[in-house]
């Protein structure tokens, strides 16, 4: 009887175990897999047939339909150059060169993966593209993020709490296994003001 109630307990342990550990994993990806350059992480193999299982989980439990090589690549940041998540009560400037893209999208999310607004109406106005971005010949892009308008290129923060910053590149190469290896740098996220 002993020897069952231990058993028992071993495999309810080992269940508990291993289905926090995949869970975990699904929730955040695997930390040697994928693409980081800075902040920003992507995860350019989820829509191949190249994909690990749990990048496979992980895609179905999102929803979405990840970008292909030949689409492009969606990077995403969770926190600014210092570690400290990113929260629309700051204000930030994010600095830096994009790689060679067609077009390029900044967007901010809420952890649900919704777009981050105060009302849904407004969520279609709170982005910014390559197409209404202002680059000058001399320097890198600068982007504010902030609640209040900025000159120059600005996104607004119309939510409330933390966020979650997506950057999508179109048509770009450094998805591809062989930009993977040197990548070049992305936009620097940089803490400024908080309320």
């Amino acid at each position: 009887m002993r020897f069952a109630l231990g058993a028992l307990v071993a495999l309810a342990l080992a269940a508990v175990l291993g289905l926090g550990a995949t869970w975990w994993t699904v929730a955040n990806g695997l930390p040697v897999s994928g693409l980081t350059i800075g902040v920003w992480r992507a995860e350019p193999d989820a829509g191949t047939l190249g994909a690990d299982p749990y990048e496979v989980a992980a895609t179905a439990r999102s929803g979405e339909a990840p970008l292909a090589y030949g689409d492009g690549l969606a990077f995403t940041a969770l926190t600014d150059g210092g570690g400290r998540t990113l929260d629309a009560s700051c204000d930030y400037e994010l600095v830096g060169d994009l790689p060679p893209a067609r077009l390029w999208t900044l967007a901010a999310f809420n952890s649900k993966g919704e777009r981050f607004a105060k009302d849904a109406k407004d969520a279609k106005d709170l982005s910014l593209t390559s197409a209404g971005a202002v680059r000058m010949d001399d320097g890198p892009i600068r982007i504010a993020l902030s609640s209040q308008a900025r000159p120059g290129n600005w996104a607004p923060l119309e939510g409330e709490g933390r966020f979650v910053l997506r950057l999508s590149l179109y048509e770009t190469t450094l998805g591809t296994p062989l930009e993977r290896a040197n990548p070049t740098g992305l936009l620097d996220v940089r803490r400024g003001a908080c309320r």
